[in-house]
Order: structure tokens, then sequence, then C-alpha cells
């Protein structure tokens, strides 16, 4: 067999490899540089958008924040104005209300002032006759104690006795003239008493009238300052050494008051007890214008009498 012996010369291809694999480091290294420089770009430009997208949307929340503000403030300017507008109502107000306050409190001062001094009046009224009577009784008074003292300021040992009995003569005097006039007060007011009591119990009595005793009543209807529907009924009795407890008289009276008749007073029966009635008022009431009220009431007032008798 025959044997061929081949020589094959590599070394052009491995210069090419060796160029080859030089490219391929260049490539290598581009390629590196490449996705460095691309990774770079893609860094920077999502720091630009984000940048960008952060900065518009404060813009946006500024924006809305502005016009929040601007609303807002044209609305406190127009509350602003409203209240200062209030504030101006209220001072107004204000100032009318101490006017009227001032003016009501001279009005009741001036009042106040009128019925101290009709007061101040009545009482010096009340007040003068017992004055009048303490002018009268005062030098009869004092007169009276400088007659009950002793007239004699030394006396000698013998003229003692005798000073001792004219001094005691002089008091004995003077308790006799108070126990007549006490005396005279008593029979005085037992007799007013007698006469009041023959008054209210007719007089006298007799066997049939034993227990039959005629008593004067006032029954006073006023309406109810609760219920306009309702009335008040009082019943007023005379009050002396008799007839000092008239519990029982009242109670009777307002059992038996829904029973009796009525009818209106006469014209003659009431112009005589006007007539006592001003008369009482002229002599009692020093003020005209409480006067005037009472009369004014008086003539408003309905009159009814009883046609039985209890």
């Amino acid at each position: 067999m025959a044997s061929i012996q081949v020589d094959v010369d590599t070394t052009p291809l491995a210069a090419s490899v060796d160029n080859t694999r030089g490219h391929l480091n260049l490539v290598t290294g581009a390629v590196t540089t490449m996705e460095a420089a691309v990774i770079a770009a893609e860094n920077e430009a999502a720091q630009t958008i984000c940048k960008n997208v952060d900065n518009g949307f404060y813009i946006l929340v500024k924006s809305q924040i502005s016009q929040k503000a601007v609303a807002a403030y044209t609305e406190m300017a127009s509350k602003q104005m409203t209240l200062l507008q209030l504030v101006k109502a209220l001072d107004n107000v204000k100032r009318q209300m101490e006017n009227d306050f001032y003016m009501i409190t001279k009005r009741y001062t001036k009042l106040f002032q009128s019925l101290n001094k009709s007061l101040e009046t009545r009482v010096k009224e009340l007040d003068r006759p017992a004055m009048r009577l303490a002018e009268i009784r005062k030098n009869m008074v004092f007169d009276k104690l400088k007659d009950d003292s002793s007239m004699l300021l030394s006396v000698s040992a013998e003229s003692l006795p005798m000073a001792q009995t004219a001094l005691s003569g002089k008091m004995k005097q003077k308790t006799q003239v108070a126990m007549q006039s006490l005396a005279g007060y008593v029979d005085e007011s037992r007799s007013y008493s007698e006469r009041v009591d023959s008054i209210l119990t007719g007089g006298e009595k007799t066997s049939n009238s034993a227990d039959l005793c005629y008593l004067p009543v006032v029954i006073l209807e006023t309406d109810s300052l609760l219920n306009l529907d309702d009335k008040i009924e009082s019943v007023f009795t005379a009050h002396t050494d008799v007839w000092q407890n008239s519990a029982s008289i009242v109670s009777e009276i307002s059992r038996v008051q829904p029973e009796l008749k009525w009818t209106a007073s006469s014209a003659e029966e009431k112009s005589f007890i006007r007539g006592d009635f001003l008369s009482l008022c002229e002599n009692e009431i020093s003020e005209e214008r409480l006067s005037k009220e009472i009369i004014r009431l008086f003539d408003e007032s309905s009159w009814e009498k009883c046609v039985n008798e209890l």
C-alpha cells in the first residue's frame, strides 16, 4: 500500500485566527462600551422622566392648592364683609338698647322717686297725729315729772317727817288720778264693745230667737289669674270681741253660698255707699293718684245683693 505524506501549512490560518480573535476582542469591548452607554442613557432618561413627572405633579398640586386658596380667600372676604355688616348692626342694636335702658331707667327712677316722696308724705301724714300728740303731751309729761319730784333738797331733822308726809300725799293723789283715768278708759272700752255687739246682734234677744244673730258679711268674687273660666270667692266678716273666731261663720256661708239668690243693687243704695266710700278715701288716702285709681276700680265693679236670708 502506498504511503502519501501531505504537509499542510497552517500558518496563514493561525494568523487569520489571531486576527479574528483581535477583532472579536474589539467587538466585545465595543459591545460592552455600548451597553454601558445605553444603560447610562436609560438611567439619565429615567431620571429626566421622573424629574419631569415630579415637577408636573408638584405644579399640578400647587395649581390646585392655589385655586383652593383663591376660592377660600374669596369666601373669607365675602364672609368678612358679612361679619362687618353684622358687627355694625349689633353695634347699632347695642346703642339702641343702651338708649332704651337709660330712658327706661330715667323713667322708672322718676317714678320710684315720686313713689318715695308719696310714701314719705303718707308716712309723715300717719306720724303727724302722733307727733302732734307728743307735742301736746310733752309739757304735761315734763311738768308731771317735775311735780312728782321732791321739792325739798335738804331738810332738817325736825321737818323731815312733815316733808315725807307731804310727798306721800302727793304720790297718793297722783295715783288716784291715774286709777280714775284707767277706770274711765276701761268703762269707755266696755261701752264701745257693748254698742258694737248690740249693733251686730240686733240689740236684744227674745225667747223665740235666742240662737238667731245677725252679722254683716261681704262676699267678694274675683277672676282667677290662672284659669280665666274660674272664680275666686272671698268672705269677709266683722271682727270684734264677740266675733273673734269667724272661721265657722265663713265655712257656713261658703257652704250655703251656691243656694243664695242675687239681684242687682238699686242706684240709690249704690249712690249712698259710694258717698261713704268717697268720704273714706278722702280722709284716709292723701295721694290723689292712688285715690283716683281706687275710686275707678270701685266704679267699675259690679254690685249684687242677696235677696234671701241665711
